[in-house]
């Protein structure tokens, strides 16, 4: 999983330097929130509207049931306001009293109203049967589930769905359809105690940078990270959902308890932590070369390399049809054909059965002590570049082999290791500038997870799924 990436990725290329040419530069600034202006709350598309809980037309109100709806408006059971909700209706007066069995059954409906009385029960109004296993859950339990509040970072809430990503969502549908409730809310933890070190990692720095940036700069920044997100992420995020649309993308994501704007607010959050780290935890200076020369010094072995070769061979195999001395002049024949100035390549497609033959028998750098037969190995490392050896046998199988390039055993100088050292140094400053950073972040941002607390925990893990919200 993170995965798989269980949080999405995204392109570097169309952030970097989003923040700067917005005008994200550090100093005093009143922004303690993380929402984005009016303006870029207009301008942003509405791409799905929330469902509206229905109730399936085969449930009808039983005759003789009192409502202030005409009957012409909606047939259906809009309150379940009753002293035992879920008990059999009953046939009332115009008063809410019950009316006798006779009174009902001399109605006009009298044939029906018993049957329904005997059938009909209280339904609620954004309930549907449940069908067997975790797939009949209420409609909208994900989304309540996706809202648990796993951590707190500063003034930000790390959310159940912020951690729970469709590759995770995916990968727990996979494993889950022989687990108990519980065992599948224990691997729902599992993952969110995996994914949320990096998580708060990313708001420590999300957090920092709301607290410098101008707020009235922000919407501006959310508007080109946006912009990034729905050009370059959002078309490969729906490819590798295997849908057919945006919509269809979006139907994905709210079966999942997901939504297309939480993803987008992932993206925008990561993309503004990373530019600010980068910002803030810049490596200065050139690296001295004496400190290069140290670290080469230090480092000796890492530069040391053994002898290595590129060959090719031709092989035929000793068989009960074919013994040795038949394969020797087979072999010694296709020797021959290269000796007289065919292509060595030609003449291994032709006749080679080693492994490489379909390539022209071509191997490519190998070190000594790397292959199976002990003899190919001792010539290739012996032969003059260039020269056919003499017929190899190794037990099972004749050999014929021509080294093409060798390097001897060696050291690779400063002079060739240099631009590595230099980088690696480089690399070391930034690691250490961004440890620094995120200790100072540290120090200064309450955080607080689930993990924390060990009866909250275990609260949460023995949840019964079967629990409906009314």
């Amino acid at each position: 999983m993170r995965n798989s990436c269980v949080i999405p990725c995204f392109s570097r290329q169309a952030v970097v330097g989003l923040a700067v040419s917005a005008g994200l530069v550090a100093g005093p600034g009143t922004a303690t929130g993380t929402e984005p202006g009016a303006a870029a709350v207009a301008a942003a598309p509405r791409l799905f509207t929330p469902a509206i809980p229905t109730i399936p037309e085969s449930v009808s109100r039983p005759a003789g049931w009192p409502t202030g709806i005409p009957a012409s408006v909606s047939e259906h059971v809009l309150s379940s306001i009753r002293d035992t909700p879920g008990s059999p209706l009953e046939p009332v007066d115009a008063e809410g009293r019950p009316l006798p069995a006779a009174a009902a059954a001399g109605g006009p409906d009298a044939a029906t109203a018993p049957e329904a009385a005997a059938s009909s029960g209280v339904i609620q109004a954004d309930y549907e049967k449940p069908a067997a296993g975790p797939a009949g859950d209420l409609p909208g339990m994900q989304s309540v589930e996706m809202a648990l509040v796993v951590a707190r970072v500063g003034p930000e809430v790390v959310l159940a769905g912020d951690l729970m990503t469709p590759a995770a969502t995916e990968w727990l549908a996979k494993v889950s359809p022989n687990l108990e409730a519980e065992q599948i809310q224990e691997l729902k933890l599992k993952i969110y105690e995996q994914v949320l070190p990096p998580h708060i990692e990313s708001l420590l720095i999300y957090v920092d940078a709301c607290r410098t940036i101008p707020e009235e700069r922000l919407p501006e920044i959310k508007a080109k990270v946006d912009e990034a997100f729905d050009q370059e992420q959002l078309p490969q995020m729906i490819k590798a959902s295997g849908a057919a649309s945006l919509l269809e993308y979006e139907q994905q994501l709210r079966s999942q308890g997901q939504s297309l704007e939480r993803m987008r607010k992932m993206f925008f959050e990561r993309a503004l932590a990373q530019e600010w780290l980068q910002q803030n935890a810049r490596s200065t200076g050139e690296i001295p070369h004496a400190e290069m020369i140290a670290w080469y010094r230090n480092h000796l072995d890492d530069y040391e390399f053994s002898a290595r070769a590129r060959f090719e061979q031709l092989t035929v195999k000793i068989t009960p049809s074919r013994p040795r001395d038949v394969a020797w002049n087979t072999l010694a024949a296709m020797g021959n054909q290269v000796l007289e100035g065919r292509p060595f390549a030609e003449v291994a497609k032709a006749g080679s059965e080693g492994p490489t033959a379909r390539s022209g028998g071509e191997y490519d750098w190998t070190r000594p002590g790397s292959l199976v037969s002990k003899a190919i190995d001792e010539a290739i490392f012996s032969l003059p570049v260039g020269e056919l050896s003499a017929i190899l046998d190794d037990g099972d199988a004749l050999h014929i082999v021509r080294v093409t390039e060798r390097q001897e055993a060696g050291r690779t100088p400063f002079i060739e290791a240099q631009v590595g050292i230099r980088g690696e140094l480089q690399k070391q400053r930034r690691q250490k500038a961004q440890e620094e950073y995120l200790k100072r972040l540290r120090d200064r941002t309450p955080v607080w997870t689930i993990f924390d607390d060990a009866s909250q925990l275990g609260s949460i893990a023995g949840r019964n799924r079967d629990r409906r919200t009314r």
